[in-house]
C-alpha cells in the first residue's frame, strides 16, 4: 500500500505526525468537559401558570383544559400532560425527536398569547420553561446548627450564597429553610367595615404609594440630567403612613385600620442536617460547566467559608454528582487499562517478542489521545458513554496492528529483509484492515438517522468509537510498518528462546505447542465440515432458533439501573396533617434510618409549600440519604431500601415510599419504573378500576411502594357564588373571591426593599379571623359603593373532599398508579403486569395501560430495532464496494447469525437485561465479528488468485489465518473483560454492552471459523452452477444467432 510504503520510507515525517496528534491530545484533555452522561436535548417543555388560592377543580377548568387545547395544536407535538393542584397549574408538552425545541416553545408562547384572554382576569401570566437536564443542583449543601433557624437564614443569605454565586460556572445557587422575613398588615374587619373599604383599595394605596420611576431628562448647562422618581418605602413606619381616600371623601391611614408587623412567614417547613437544624442551598451550574470542575470550585471553598461562620455552624456536603462521576469515570480507566495490560500479555504469549508486542503497544495510547482531539473539535465530553466507548473499542484499536503486525512478522521469518517484510505484510491485509475499520465504522451511521433517547445518549459513543477507529487505522497503516521495519530483525525462535527465563519459557512453549495442536485439529474440522456442509448449516440454524427461544428467558429495561449509594424516604400523612404531627413521625423514620451502620448523612425536609400563594404541604415530609461508598459496604442500595422499607412499613397514619436515587431517573420520563395510566371521564369510575389495578399490580413479585395519585383528597368547603345575587349587590365575582383569599390566606400587595432583598408585604386579616370556619358566617364584603354585603347572602359553602391534584394526558382526565421495584426486571415485571391487565373488566370510554417509562423503553428499542438492519446493510455496501465483489461480502455475512444467539446466552447467563445499552453494543458488535470473516475470505481469494483450488485454498487459508483471528479475538474479549465483570462505581452502564460484545463474539469466533468456509464453497459451487447454465442458454442460442447473420 502507497501509505504505508510511505511511512517505511519517511520515518521521521510519521514520527513527526505522531508527536503532533499527542500534542493536540494532550492540549484537547484539560480542555474537555466532564459530566456523567453526554448533553441530552430532552424534547419537553413546560407552561406554568400560577392562580392564588385557586382548587384543582377551578385550575383545571379555567387554566389547564384552555392551555392544553391551545398546546395541542403546536406542531410536533407528541403528546400533553398536565397536572392541576391548589393555586397552580402545569402544563408538560412533549415534542417528538429531533424538533427545534427553539422554534417549538416559541410557537408555544405565540398559542398563549391567544388564549391569555380566555384565563381569569387575577391568573398570574404562564411562563414557558425548557426541560434541561443539566439544570438539576449538581451540589447540595447543609448549613446546620445549634442557632435560631432566622439566623441560619441570614448566613446562607449574607454570607454563603453572596461567595458561592461568584465562583466560575455557577448559574445559581437558592437556599430552601429557614426562615423567610416579611411585612405583615393585619386588617381589622371591624374597622375595615365601619369605613366602608375594600380589599382592594387598601392594595391599591399600597402599590401605588411604594412606586419609582424614570421621569424623563432636564438639561443643564452642556449636560444632560435624567430624572429619577423615588417612592419606595424607606422603612416600616412608610408604610403605616400610606394613605387611603373614604368615599366620604376624607382621608385615614393604614395604620388606623391595620396593625403593621416587621416578621417571618409562617413557619410551613422544617429542614435538618443529621438531626440539626439546617438550611439548604441548591447549587446549579451553567448549561456549559464543567460538572466536576465547578463542583471542586465549591468544595474548596468551603474552608474559607467555614472560618466566617461561627463554631456551632457547621457546612455539610448532602450531596454531590462529581463524586459518583469522578468515581465512575475512573472505574472505566481503571477497567480500560487492565483491559489493555490483558491484551499485551496475550499477544506477547502469541508472538513471544518483545519487540514485536512493543509495536502495538504503542498504537493503543497514541490511538486513544489521539481521539481526545477530536472529540474537543466535535464538542463532546467526557463522560461514561465516551470513555465507555473508548473501552469497548480498546479490542478493536488492537484488531487492526494484530493483523498487520502478524503478517509482517510471518514474511519476516519467512527470510524477507525488514523493509521488505514491512511492505508485504501490510499490502497483503490492509484491504482486509480498511474493510474491517470502515464496517465497525459504518455500524454506528444509523445511529444518527435514528431518533430517542437512544440517539442522544449513544450517538456520543458512536462518534468516539469511530475517532477512535479512524485514528487506530492510521497507525497501522502507518507507525506499526515504520516500526516494524526498525524493530523486527530476523531471529530464530531457539535463539530467542534460549534468551527467556527457563520458568517463562516453559509457560510460553506450552501455550505455543497448545497452539499448534489447535491448528493441527482446526485443519481436521474444517477438512471434515466441508464433507459435511449439510450438517453444518443445520446445526447453525438450529443454534439461531435456540437464541431466540432465549429472549423470553432475557429481562428488558431502559436503562441500567446504577448503585449510586444514596436513597430518598418520602412521607405522607392525612391531607391536611399538621406540621408538629408530621414532624413527629418523620423523626420516627430518622431515627430508623440513623441505626444502619451504611449511612453517612441523612438530610431531612419537613412540610414545604407555604407562602402567599400556595396551600403549605404541611402533611409532606422527605429525607435524602447518602451511604458510604459501595467499595466499602457489602450491601447495595437496593437492599438497604429493603430493609428500611421493612422497619417502616408499620408506622402508623402515614405512607412512606422508600427508593434508590439512580442517574437513570434523568432519562426519559422519570418518575417509577412501572407506571399504569388511567383515563376517562368519571373520576369514581376510574377511582373503582385503579382499585383493581393496585390490586392487580401488587400482585406481582418485585413491585413495592404501590400508590395511586388519585388516593390523596383535601378536605374542603365547595363555596359556590350566586351571580345574580351578587350583582344585585353591585359586587363582582372577582371582588367576593378577592375579599375571601384575603381574609383566609393573605395576598401579596407590594414588595418592601432593605438592602439587597425585596421583603414581601401580606395584606391578610388577623391570623385567629383566618384560621376559623365560624367567621364565614361573621364576614362581610365590601361593595364599590361602601355597602357591607354579608358573605354568605352570596356564597353557598358545601363541605366536602376534593382531589389535592388532578393529573391529564392528552386532555382527558388520568389516574396513574405507580409501583418501584426491587430485585425484579423491569420488561419481565411489564409483561405479567399486561397479562393481569388484560383481563380487567374495564368499561368502554375507559383505558388502562403502560405509560411512563414503559413509553420510551417502547421508542427506544423502535428505534435501535430500525438502526440494526439499517446497520447490516451499511457493512455489506462497504465491504461491497471495498471487495469489488457482490459473492464475498455476502458469504462474509454469514458471521453475523450466530452474534445473536452468543449475545443472547451471555446476557442470559450473567442475568443482565436487554436495555438500549445492550442494544447498542449488538450494533457495535456487527462492525466486530466481520473482521474474522474478512481475514479468511480475503486470504482464500487471494490464494485462489496464485492457482490453487477452492478446497486447497480454503484449507490452507483456515490455518493460517486461525492464529491472527485468534489473537484479534483473544485481546478484544480481554479488553473487555473488567467490563463484562462489572465491579466499581457506575460500572452497570457499560456492563451490558461489553457483555453483548465479549459473549457475541467469543461465539461467532467458533462458528465463523467452521461456517464461512462451508458457506464459501456453497457459494463456489453456486456460482458454477449459475455458470454452466448461462454457458448452457448461450450455445442453444448461438445457431439462431448465426442464421439470423446469415440472413
Amino acid at each position: 500500500m502507497k501509505i504505508a510504503n510511505f511511512s517505511i520510507e519517511r520515518p521521521v515525517t510519521i514520527s513527526m505526525i505522531m508527536v503532533v496528534l499527542l500534542i493536540l491530545g494532550f492540549i484537547s484533555i484539560p480542555l474537555l468537559r466532564v459530566d456523567l452522561y453526554p448533553n441530552l436535548q430532552i424534547p419537553v417543555a413546560v407552561v406554568s401558570t400560577s392562580w392564588p388560592g385557586a382548587s384543582p377543580d377551578e385550575v383545571e377548568q379555567q387554566i389547564s383544559k384552555r392551555i392544553e387545547s391551545a398546546m395541542a395544536t403546536v406542531p410536533n407535538v407528541k403528546e400533553v400532560d398536565s397536572t392541576s393542584q391548589q393555586g397552580s397549574s402545569r402544563v408538560v408538552v412533549r415534542f417528538n425527536y429531533g424538533v427545534d425545541l427553539q422554534q417549538a416553545t416559541n410557537d408555544m408562547r405565540d398559542k398563549l398569547d391567544r388564549v391569555r384572554r380566555q384565563l381569569p382576569t387575577d391568573v398570574d401570566t404562564p411562563t414557558v420553561t425548557r426541560i434541561d437536564p443539566n439544570s438539576a443542583p449538581i451540589i447540595t449543601l447543609s448549613l446546620s446548627g445549634n442557632m435560631d433557624p432566622v439566623e441560619l437564614n441570614r448566613l446562607a443569605n449574607d454570607v454563603l450564597q453572596p461567595r458561592l454565586s461568584r465562583l466560575d460556572g455557577v448559574a445559581a445557587v437558592n437556599i430552601t429553610g429557614g426562615k423567610k422575613r416579611e411585612i405583615d398588615i393585619s386588617l381589622d374587619p371591624g374597622k375595615m367595615q365601619a369605613y366602608g373599604l375594600t380589599i382592594n383599595q387598601v392594595t391599591q394605596a399600597l402599590q401605588s404609594d411604594n412606586t419609582s420611576a424614570d421621569a424623563g431628562s432636564v438639561k443643564q448647562g452642556d449636560r444632560e440630567f435624567s430624572l429619577h422618581m423615588n417612592g419606595d418605602f424607606l422603612n416600616v413606619n412608610d408604610i403605616g403612613n400610606v394613605p387611603i381616600r373614604l368615599s366620604s371623601g376624607n382621608q385615614i391611614f393604614l395604620k388606623d385600620i391595620a396593625t403593621i408587623q416587621d416578621t417571618f412567614a409562617e413557619v410551613t417547613q422544617l429542614a435538618r442536617m443529621n438531626g440539626q437544624t439546617s438550611v439548604s442551598l441548591d447549587i446549579t451550574k451553567v448549561s456549559d460547566g464543567n460538572t466536576v470542575q465547578v463542583a471542586q470550585n465549591v468544595r474548596n471553598l468551603i474552608p474559607q467559608l467555614q472560618s466566617m461562620l461561627p463554631k456551632t455552624v457547621k457546612i455539610t456536603v448532602v450531596s454531590d454528582q462529581s463524586t459518583f462521576i469522578n468515581s465512575s469515570i475512573n472505574t472505566v480507566l481503571e477497567h480500560t487499562v487492565m483491559g489493555a495490560g490483558l491484551s499485551i500479555i496475550v499477544l506477547y504469549l502469541f508472538l513471544r517478542r518483545i519487540r514485536t508486542t512493543l509495536v502495538i503497544g504503542v498504537v493503543i495510547p497514541i490511538s486513544i489521545i489521539s481521539t481526545f482531539s477530536l472529540m474537543y473539535f466535535s464538542n463532546q465530553t467526557i463522560n461514561t458513554v465516551t470513555l465507555g466507548g473508548l473501552a469497548l473499542g480498546l479490542g478493536s484499536l488492537v484488531d487492526f496492528a494484530v493483523v498487520v503486525i502478524e503478517s509482517i512478522f510471518r514474511y519476516r521469518n519467512q527470510g524477507h529483509n525488514a523493509k521488505d517484510a514491512a511492505k508485504l505484510g501490510t499490502a497483503e491485509v490492509g484491504t482486509a484492515v480498511m474493510a474491517s475499520a470502515l464496517s465497525q465504522i459504518a455500524v454506528f451511521a444509523p445511529i444518527a438517522f435514528t431518533q430517542g433517547l437512544a440517539t442522544q445518549l449513544f450517538g456520543p459513543l458512536a462518534l468516539t468509537v469511530s475517532f477512535s477507529h479512524v485514528a487506530a487505522l492510521f497507525g497501522a497503516l502507518t507507525l506499526v510498518p515504520m516500526l516494524a521495519s526498525r524493530l523486527l530483525p530476523q531471529v530464530d525462535e531457539e535463539e530467542e528462546d534460549d534468551q527467556k527465563p527457563v520458568k517463562w519459557y516453559n509457560l510460553m512453549a506450552k501455550f505455543q505447542r497448545g497452539i499448534h495442536r489447535l491448528n493441527r485439529w482446526y485443519g481436521r474440522l474444517l477438512k471434515w465440515a466441508l464433507g459435511h456442509r449439510k450438517t453444518v448449516i443445520s446445526a447453525t440454524i438450529a443454534m439461531f432458533v435456540a437464541s431466540l427461544a432465549m429472549i423470553p428467558l432475557i429481562g428488558f429495561e431502559l436503562t441500567p439501573t446504577t448503585d449510586q449509594g444514596q436513597f430518598r424516604v418520602n412521607i405522607q400523612m392525612a391531607t391536611g396533617t399538621q406540621l408538629d404531627t408530621t414532624n413527629k413521625v418523620v423523626m420516627q423514620v430518622e431515627s430508623i434510618i440513623q441505626k444502619i451502620p451504611e449511612v453517612t448523612t441523612v438530610f431531612t425536609q419537613v412540610g414545604g409549600g407555604g407562602g402567599a400563594f400556595a396551600t403549605a404541604s404541611t402533611y409532606r415530609g422527605n429525607i435524602s440519604v447518602n451511604l458510604v461508598n459501595k467499595s466499602a459496604r457489602t450491601r447495595s442500595t437496593d437492599q438497604v431500601v429493603e430493609e428500611v422499607r421493612q422497619k417502616t412499613a408499620n408506622i402508623v397514619g402515614a405512607k412512606i415510599n422508600v427508593s434508590a436515587v439512580s442517574s437513570s431517573g434523568r432519562f426519559g420520563r422519570g418518575g417509577a419504573p412501572i407506571q399504569v395510566q388511567i383515563t376517562g371521564d368519571d373520576p369514581n369510575v376510574m377511582a373503582k378500576i385503579g382499585d383493581m389495578v393496585i390490586q392487580a399490580v401488587s400482585s406481582v413479585k418485585g413491585t413495592r411502594n404501590v400508590q395511586n395519585s388519585a388516593d390523596r383528597q383535601i378536605p374542603q368547603y365547595q363555596m359556590t357564588i350566586n351571580r345574580d345575587r351578587a350583582s344585585q349587590y353591585g359586587l363582582t365575582v372577582g371582588q367576593i373571591v378577592t375579599a375571601v383569599r384575603t381574609a383566609f390566606q393573605g395576598t401579596t400587595a407590594t414588595q418592601f426593599r432593605a438592602a439587597d432583598n425585596a421583603i414581601d408585604v401580606i395584606v391578610k386579616y388577623p391570623q385567629d379571623f383566618g384560621k376559623q370556619y365560624e367567621n364565614l358566617s361573621r364576614m362581610t364584603v365590601a361593595a364599590s359603593n361602601g355597602a357591607q354585603v354579608p358573605l354568605l347572602d352570596v356564597v353557598t359553602v358545601t363541605p366536602g373532599v376534593g382531589p389535592a391534584v388532578i393529573n391529564r394526558t392528552n386532555q382527558l382526565r388520568t389516574v396513574t398508579i405507580e409501583s418501584d421495584l426491587f430485585n425484579a426486571n423491569q420488561g419481565k415485571v411489564q409483561q405479567e403486569i399486561q397479562q393481569k391487565l388484560d383481563e380487567l373488566p374495564v368499561p368502554d370510554g375507559y383505558t388502562v395501560s403502560l405509560g411512563g417509562q414503559t413509553n420510551d423503553l417502547n421508542d427506544s428499542f423502535k428505534s435501535l430495532g430500525l438502526a440494526m438492519p439499517l446497520a447490516i446493510v451499511l457493512i455489506y455496501i462497504v465491504m461491497a464496494s471495498q471487495f469489488e465483489s457482490l459473492f464475498s461480502p455476502f458469504i462474509i455475512m454469514f458471521s453475523l447469525p450466530p452474534t445473536f444467539v452468543g449475545a443472547a446466552l451471555g446476557l442470559l447467563l450473567t442475568g443482565r437485561s436487554l436495555s438500549i445499552n445492550a442494544l447498542t453494543g449488538m450494533i457495535m458488535l456487527l462492525g466486530i465479528v466481520v473482521n474474522n470473516a474478512i481475514v479468511l475470505v480475503d486470504y482464500t481469494n487471494q490464494l485462489r488468485k496464485k492457482g490453487l483450488d477452492r478446497n486447497e485454498a480454503i484449507l490452507q487459508a483456515g490455518p493460517v489465518r486461525l492464529r491472527p483471528i485468534l489473537m484479534t479475538t483473544a485481546t478484544t474479549v480481554l479488553a473487555m473483560l473488567p467490563l463484562v465483570i462489572g465491579f466499581g462505581e457506575g460500572a452497570e452502564t457499560q456492563a451490558p454492552m461489553a457483555t453483548v460484545v465479549a459473549f457475541g463474539l467469543t461465539f461467532s469466533t467458533m462458528v465463523t471459523l467452521v461456517l464461512v468456509p462451508v458457506v464459501y464453497s456453497l457459494f463456489d459451487d453456486f456460482g458454477k452452477y449459475l455458470s454452466r447454465k448461462f454457458k448452457s442458454i448461450f450455445r442453444r442460442k448461438q445457431p439462431v444467432a448465426e442464421t439470423n447473420q446469415s440472413v
